[in-house]
C-alpha cells in the first residue's frame, strides 16, 4: 500500500512539472496551454487518493475532497485539448457547468472544521464498504469522461480524413498516437466502471481501489502529453485560416458523395487538366504537395478539385497522389539508369518524406513490401 502512495504521489508531481514544462515551452501555442492544464488538474487530483491511501489526510485534513471536482474538468479539458489538435471550435463555458455545480455542492464541506473533514473521510471515504451514493458518484464521473473521449475519438477520426482529403504527406500531421492513447482511456474507463458496479456487491478496499485507477490515468495522460511533445504545428495554411477544402468536404459529407455540384462539362475539363498535371508534368513528386496547392495549378477551389478527384478516381488525394508515386519508383525500380540509388533514395526523389510512409504506401499499392519487391524484380531477371 505504501509503494502505491509513493508511486502516485511521484505521478502526481511528475505531472505538475510536465505542467510547468508545456507552459513554458519555447514553441507557446494554445496546445501546450490546453495540454498543461489537462495535465495539471490531473496531476492535483492524484493527490487526494494519495492523501487517503498513506494517512496523510490527517496531517492536511484541509486537503481532503480538495481534487474530487477537478475530475469533471477531466473531459471538457481533454476535448478542448483534441478540439485545437483538429482545428475545431473550442467547447463552450456549458461543458463546465457539471464541474461547476458539484463545486458549489462542496463548499459546505470546505467549510468545515479540520476534526468534521476526517470524521466525513474515515466514514464515507475510508469506508472498506463505501455507500451507494459514493460509488454511484464515481460511477457518474466515470461515464462523463468517458462520453468525452469518444467525441474525442470522433474528432480525430474526422481530422485524419480531413487531412487524407488535404495531404499528399501525413508523417508530421497524424494524430494516431493520440488516438490510440484515446482508446486507451476508454478501455480503463470500461475497467473503471467494471470497479465501481462490482462494489455494489462484493466489498472492494475503495481506497486502493481508486489509487489503482487514478494510477492508470496518470500513465495514459503522460503518455499522451509525451507523444504530442514534438508534434509539429500543422502546415500554415491549416493553421491560420479554416481550410476552404475541409468545409465544402464536410457539406459533402452531410449530403452523400453522390451528390456533386460540378456540371459534367466542367468535370470533364478538370479531370483533363488534373491527368496532364499528374501524368506529364508529374507533380506528384513534390514532397510537400497540398490540395490547395494543386488547386491553385489548376485555378479553381480546392473542393472542385477534391470532388474531381473523387469522381474521377474514387479516392482520397493522398490516396491518388501516393499511388502516382508508387508508379513511379516502380518505373525507377526496373530502370537501369536509377540502380545507383537506394530504393529509399528514388522514394525521396519521388516525394516521400519518410521511410515509413513510403513502406507503408508501397505495401499498401502493390501488396508486398520494397525490399520483397525489389527481390522479385531480380528473381525475375534471373
Amino acid at each position: 500500500m505504501k509503494l502505491l502512495s509513493i508511486i502516485n504521489f511521484t505521478a502526481a508531481f511528475q505531472g505538475i512539472f510536465l505542467s510547468i514544462l508545456l507552459f513554458n515551452k519555447k514553441k507557446f501555442s494554445s496546445e501546450n496551454i490546453a495540454l498543461a492544464l489537462l495535465i495539471a488538474v490531473i496531476a492535483i487530483s492524484l493527490l487526494g487518493p494519495v492523501l487517503g491511501l498513506s494517512g496523510y489526510y490527517r496531517e492536511y485534513p484541509h486537503l481532503i475532497r480538495i481534487g474530487d471536482p477537478l475530475v469533471l474538468l477531466y473531459g471538457p479539458f481533454l476535448y478542448r485539448y483534441i478540439c485545437l489538435l483538429t482545428r475545431r471550435s473550442e467547447p463552450v463555458w456549458w461543458h463546465y457547468i457539471p464541474f461547476i455545480l458539484y463545486l458549489g455542492s462542496l463548499i459546505p464541506f470546505y467549510l468545515q472544521s479540520a476534526d468534521e473533514k476526517i470524521a466525513f473521510g474515515e466514514k464515507v471515504l475510508l469506508n472498506s464498504t463505501p455507500s451507494a451514493l459514493v460509488i454511484f458518484i464515481l460511477s457518474v464521473r466515470t461515464v462523463h469522461i468517458f462520453v468525452y473521449i469518444l467525441v474525442s475519438l470522433n474528432l480525430t477520426k474526422c481530422f485524419q480524413q480531413e487531412l487524407l482529403d488535404n495531404y499528399s504527406d501525413l508523417s508530421q500531421l497524424n494524430l494516431d498516437k493520440a488516438s490510440f492513447i484515446l482508446k486507451l482511456f476508454v478501455l480503463v474507463l470500461m475497467l473503471a466502471i467494471i470497479v465501481f458496479v462490482s462494489m455494489y456487491f462484493w466489498p472492494l478496499n475503495f481506497v486502493v481501489v481508486n489509487n489503482l485507477i487514478g494510477l492508470a490515468f496518470a500513465i495514459l495522460i503522460y503518455a499522451l502529453a509525451y507523444t504530442s511533445w514534438n508534434r509539429p504545428i500543422l502546415m500554415e495554411e491549416l493553421v491560420i485560416r479554416p481550410h476552404d477544402a475541409s468545409q465544402e468536404l464536410e457539406r459533402l459529407a452531410k449530403k452523400g458523395r453522390s451528390n456533386y455540384n460540378l456540371q459534367v462539362e466542367i468535370n470533364e475539363g478538370l479531370a483533363r487538366r488534373l491527368k496532364e498535371l499528374l501524368e506529364i508534368k508529374q507533380i506528384y513528386l513534390q514532397s510537400e504537395l497540398s490540395l490547395s496547392q494543386l488547386s491553385l495549378e489548376l485555378g479553381v477551389p480546392a473542393y472542385q478539385v477534391s470532388e474531381v478527384i473523387s469522381r474521377q478516381y474514387q479516392e482520397t488525394f493522398f490516396d491518388l497522389i501516393n499511388r502516382h508515386r508508387i508508379e513511379e519508383i516502380k518505373r525507377r525500380l526496373n530502370n537501369e539508369v536509377y540502380n545507383h540509388l537506394s530504393i529509399l533514395g528514388i522514394a525521396m526523389d519521388c516525394g516521400f518524406n519518410s521511410k515509413s510512409s513510403f513502406n507503408t504506401a508501397f505495401k499498401k499499392f502493390t501488396g508486398m513490401t520494397p525490399s520483397e519487391y525489389k527481390k522479385m524484380k531480380f528473381d525475375f531477371r534471373k
